[in-house]
């Protein structure tokens, strides 16, 4: 029994195991990767996380990004969680909007979709978390997959994007 045990726990957590720590100094990130997972600078503001598998990235439509973006004016977090509370063009009302203002983070999780060949619709399934760094510079990482295919990742998103670390600006690069 306690061998059945041991096999058990270690499939079920063999993904946790075999995560790395991925440290970008430039923009005061720490992320957690999944193992085989890829990170591919986008330009020296954006970081991109590429599954292993092509059928990921294809049919699933698997996205991770991470960037750092500037947000102005009074509140910004505020009024981004109710900009998403409310549905907008192609996006559903978001279905979780939990905003730390101790903490300068905003997690959102929604649903939108978009027109592509053919005029075919596909509807994705988002979780973003914003995460102020200072001085109105917040990063921002997002995650997304075909909404048919979210469950699928949902754990290595919450790894990712629920796993972000942010150094405050003194900490980070310019």
């Amino acid at each position: 029994m306690p061998f059945v045990l041991s096999v058990l726990f270690s499939v079920l957590f063999s993904g946790l195991a075999t995560a790395a720590t991925y440290r970008n100094p430039y923009l005061g990130v720490t992320i957690n990767v999944p193992a085989a997972w890829q990170v591919r600078p986008h330009s020296d503001e954006m970081l991109r996380i590429v599954p292993p598998r092509q059928e990921d990235r294809e049919r699933g439509g698997v996205q991770v990004q991470v960037s750092r973006q500037q947000l102005r004016g009074k509140e910004p977090l505020s009024r981004l969680a109710a900009r998403y509370r409310r549905a907008d063009d192609t996006r559903e009302p978001a279905q979780t909007v939990r905003l730390d203002r101790l903490r300068g983070r905003l997690v959102l999780s929604y649903r939108e979709g978009l027109y592509v060949q053919n005029g075919l619709w596909i509807v994705s399934q988002q979780l973003v978390v914003w995460q102020q760094q200072g001085n109105g510079r917040y990063i921002k990482a997002h995650c997304s997959a075909n909404a048919a295919e979210y469950a699928r990742y949902r754990r290595v998103f919450a790894d990712i994007c629920l796993g972000l670390a942010v150094a405050r600006k003194a900490e980070a690069g310019a």
